[in-house]
């Protein structure tokens, strides 16, 4: 199911599978770096096919993968009545903190409670 735009609980709720889906591109990443250390150039069209098809999952989702090495992504989200996104780390527990569309990654803020995030329910 793809969402144009998510809740926190939404949101939330997909953290598991998204970990999951991250760490494979890392374990991919580790598995071509020594398969082309060894001298198997082929592995990279492999590694290309992989890391593709997971993005591609990602993004049916409606989630946008910022940098698939950090783990960043965003989640569209309607904040205080205004385009945004949910913001989260893979190092980060849970959804934390949250940007206006126009601020990018260094606009995060905490998610306090205050703001009005609109909601599914």
């Amino acid at each position: 199911m793809s969402y144009s735009y998510f809740d926190l609980q939404t949101a939330s709720s997909l953290l598991p599978w998204l970990k999951e889906k991250l760490m494979e591109l890392k374990e991919l990443k580790g598995d071509t770096e020594r398969a082309l250390v060894d001298g198997r150039k082929e592995s990279l069209s492999v590694y290309v096919m992989h890391v593709d098809k997971i993005i591609r999952e990602i993004s049916e989702k409606g989630i946008i993968v910022r940098d698939p090495e950090l783990g960043l992504v965003d989640f569209p989200a309607i904040i205080n009545g205004r385009p945004a996104f949910l913001c989260w780390k893979f190092d980060e527990d849970e959804i934390m903190y949250w940007h206006y569309i126009e601020e990018g990654f260094v606009g995060r803020k905490r998610i306090t409670g205050k703001e009005e995030i609109l909601s599914y329910t």
